[in-house]
This record gives structure tokens, C-alpha cells and sequence, in this order.
């Protein structure tokens, strides 16, 4: 499990820094004079930078999880207006992968939270969709409430996740059988920090699935006046 971990950490971190070598010696190097072309270019530098920092980020805050020394700095936000916002920075780093996110939100939601632990959930949840999507690039996120819950789902029309292993999903650095054959790359820590931040608000994480047809994923908060 730490040999896998490690060479899916490092197949992670080589992606962005991939983009960014080829981004900057290509800049050094004067080949991309076009206006146009040049701006594009910082935007996806920009993008890889942004990534690669996130992977840094998730991997010293689930150490800190871990080890139970995150402090959470809770007051009162609108549950709506972060998803908004989130799914918003989400659709700029996944656009150019032809990815179209679909966004259901009902009204203003109070709710006591971390807003940067919260939106660090609903990122991965993304960014989780995106990985398992396969053929469709769907990705629709709700916002429901009612009595004292309120719920963010992520669903995406990918690969799905076997019956037999859902109750390990949110487990630390386990990585569903499907999509090791497929070749999708993943740390297993992305959902294990989801399970960590809803527990530590209060709430859960659940999933539903079907093989072939997608998963839907689900975080129940409580709602600011419960």
C-alpha cells in the first residue's frame, strides 16, 4: 500500500510539472509570439502551478488530519455561495478538457463551517467526477436543504464503483479495483480527507452507484440553526 501510494503520488506530481517545464522552456525559448497564444499560456501555467500546490496542500492537511492537529475555524457561511464559487474555479481548470459542470443550487443556506475546509471537500469531490467520468464529460453538483440538513452531491456519468467496495471508498489510500485496470491515476486520499472534514462538521459522506453508469456523492451537513 506505501509503494502504491508513492508511485501514485509521484505519477501526480508529475503531471503539472510536466506543463510547467514545457510551458517555460517554450516561453524562454520565444516560440510562442502570438498575443493570443501567450496569454493562453500563462493561464494554463497558472493551472499547473494552482495544482500543484493543492497536491502539496492535500498532503500536509491529511498529515495534520491524521495526526488530529487541524484546527477548523467554523462560523457562519452560505453553503450556497461556496459551491458556487468553488464549482465556478473548478469549470476554469477542467474547460479546456471539454468537462461541462451543471449546477443545481437552492437558494441561500446557512451552515456553521470552515469555508476552506469545505470547499477543499467539494474540490475533491470534482475532481474526483472528473477522474472516473470515462466517455462523459457531465458533471452535475446540487445544493439541497431541509429540517436541519443540507446536502452537496457531485455526480458524475463515469465508470461506477463495484457494490463490494464502496465501504472502502472512504477509507485512507484505498483505490477502488476498476480503476486500477483502467489506468486512473489517484493518491486514495482525496475522499478519506472528504469523510474527515464532513465528520468534523457535524456530518457524513455517503455514495451511490451503478457499474457503467456513474456515482453520485453526497455530503450532509447541518444547516446553521440545528
Amino acid at each position: 500500500m506505501q509503494s502504491d501510494f508513492v508511485a501514485a503520488v509521484s505519477h501526480e506530481f508529475r503531471t503539472p510539472l510536466t506543463s510547467m517545464r514545457l510551458i517555460t522552456e517554450a516561453l524562454e525559448d520565444g516560440r510562442i509570439p502570438d498575443p493570443g497564444r501567450l496569454t493562453d499560456s500563462y493561464h494554463a501555467l497558472s493551472r499547473a502551478t494552482g495544482r500543484l500546490q493543492r497536491l502539496v496542500d492535500d498532503l500536509l492537511d491529511f498529515r495534520r488530519m491524521e495526526s488530529g492537529a487541524v484546527e477548523y475555524r467554523m462560523k457562519v457561511v452560505d453553503a450556497a455561495d461556496t459551491v458556487r464559487k468553488v464549482v465556478e474555479e473548478f469549470r476554469k481548470e477542467v474547460e479546456d478538457r471539454g468537462f461541462r459542470l451543471h449546477v443545481h443550487v437552492d437558494g441561500a443556506v446557512r451552515i456553521q463551517a470552515d469555508e476552506g475546509a469545505l470547499s477543499r471537500a467539494l474540490w475533491n469531490l470534482l475532481d474526483n467526477a472528473a477522474k472516473y467520468s470515462g466517455d462523459s464529460h457531465d458533471i452535475d453538483v446540487w445544493l439541497e436543504h431541509g429540517g436541519t440538513q443540507v446536502e452537496v452531491s457531485v455526480k458524475d456519468r463515469g465508470i461506477g464503483i463495484p457494490p463490494e467496495e464502496r465501504a472502502q471508498l472512504f477509507d485512507r489510500f484505498y483505490r477502488a479495483e476498476n480503476a486500477k485496470r483502467a489506468g486512473i491515476q489517484g493518491t486514495g486520499i482525496g475522499l478519506a480527507m472528504v469523510a474527515q472534514i464532513a465528520a468534523a462538521h457535524g456530518g457524513k459522506i455517503s455514495v451511490m452507484s451503478e457499474l457503467g453508469r456513474g456515482s453520485t456523492f453526497t455530503m450532509s451537513l447541518p444547516v446553521e440553526h440545528a
